[in-house]
């Protein structure tokens, strides 16, 4: 976006005045679009009413708030706005319908937008029907149709690499998994830069549970990401996981703790996974500390792992009373599935300790465990 400097000072100083700056049509469509992008929703509404006040029948405008709504994902209105207005001819409105009719539900009505350009063979045919694969790869709703669009769309675009890109994510969407694979190296053959794709094949790869080479894939994609710190994020927790599949799991940890330098991201997603690296090295103090603060934590919702792991990590560091009490907890959200879970996990535990140290874990067997647990929360 250029620079428009001058005319943010110009919509302030206008804020603090009692008289009404005149802003040109032009002026308020950049300014919409301006605070738009950048999510600044309390200008965006005072530039509207500006607009509103100076240019209400404006058709510059008037598509100016089609796309705001779209934007904000108020389909009915900005549909209305458009069929009111008999607004037609314009790619960038054509672009919005085509969203907003597939938003909601009306799938036909969209693709008699699209009827329509290739019958008018429409400069911007190419852009609406790539606009449109993205709008149904998006909608779950849509998995069936968005496949044969796409693959309808690529014998009229067949060199597209955007469509490309999308059947790779719908082949994906529909666990086609060996085929999203290849097609996602092709598309990597052709352009070996861009991080989305070699995130795209870290995730393929691990579904076939080949964790080294989605870690390489997750690596490479990170040289990619141009400090986009959103996807960089994303990238860095699927390289976690993977890493902890694959047992690595002090990489694992340093992986995870990483992440905290995200903090607009981080709530409650790390530590549970966190918890459980440290859980598998048998560093059960650090695993209790991190479970502690995530279950203490105002936006954590509610997970049986979470609260048998915390269960798990007390008893093994002779916290038993306060084993007890939050198991009392967990029996009244969980009251059949935080036995099992328990169950379980102590199996897996003594497996583990077993195989590393040739002797059972101090912790209960899992029905041991459960009896000792239930006895004691009964006593309590």
């Amino acid at each position: 976006m250029d620079d428009i400097s001058f005319l943010l000072e110009r919509f302030s100083s206008s804020q603090n005045s009692d008289v009404i700056q005149y802003f040109d049509v032009d002026e308020i469509v950049e300014l919409i679009n301006y605070f738009l992008e950048i999510e600044d929703a309390e200008n965006l509404r005072t530039a509207i009413e500006l607009g509103n006040k100076l240019h209400p029948d404006d058709i510059n405008f008037k598509m100016a708030l089609c796309r705001t709504h779209a934007a904000m994902e108020d389909y009915d209105s900005a549909i209305r706005l458009i069929e009111e207005n008999n607004i037609a001819g314009d790619k960038d409105i054509d672009l919005v319908r085509i969203e907003c009719y597939c938003e909601l539900n009306r799938y036909d009505e969209a693709i008699r937008i699209i009827d329509g350009l290739t019958a008018d063979n429409s400069p911007y045919l190419e852009d609406a029907i790539v606009h449109m694969a993205c709008v149904l790869n998006d909608l779950e709703t849509y998995q069936d149709r968005s496949f044969g669009f796409i693959q309808h769309a690529l014998t009229m675009f067949p060199d597209n690499f955007m469509l490309k890109l999308e059947l790779c994510f719908s082949h994906e969407s529909r666990g086609n998994t060996k085929e999203a694979l290849e097609l996602c190296q092709s598309l990597i053959d052709e352009d070996p830069y861009i991080a989305e794709l070699w995130e795209t094949q870290g995730r393929l790869f691990s579904v076939y549970a080949d964790f080294e080479k989605a870690v390489d894939s997750f690596d490479f994609a990170l040289t990619c990401a141009e400090s986009n710190r959103e996807l960089e994020y994303e990238i860095k927790l699927m390289k976690g996981y993977c890493l902890y599949k694959n047992e690595s799991y002090d990489q694992a940890i340093s992986c995870y703790k990483e992440l905290f330098a995200y903090d607009e991201f981080v709530s409650t997603e790390v530590n549970p996974y966190l918890a459980e690296c440290y859980m598998s090295i048998g560093d059960y103090e650090n695993g209790y500390h991190v479970l502690k603060n995530v279950i203490g934590h105002k936006d954590f919702d509610d997970e049986v792992s979470v609260y048998g792991n915390f269960i798990y990590c007390c008893i093994e560091t002779e916290r038993k009373n306060e084993a007890v009490n939050v198991f009392a907890d967990a029996l009244k959200m969980f009251p059949s599935s935080i036995l099992e879970y328990m169950s379980a996990l102590s199996i897996i535990k003594n497996q583990q300790t077993e195989t590393l140290t040739g002797k059972n874990s101090v912790v209960f067997p899992g029905e041991l465990a459960r009896k000792y647990l239930s006895n004691s929360a009964h006593n309590n």
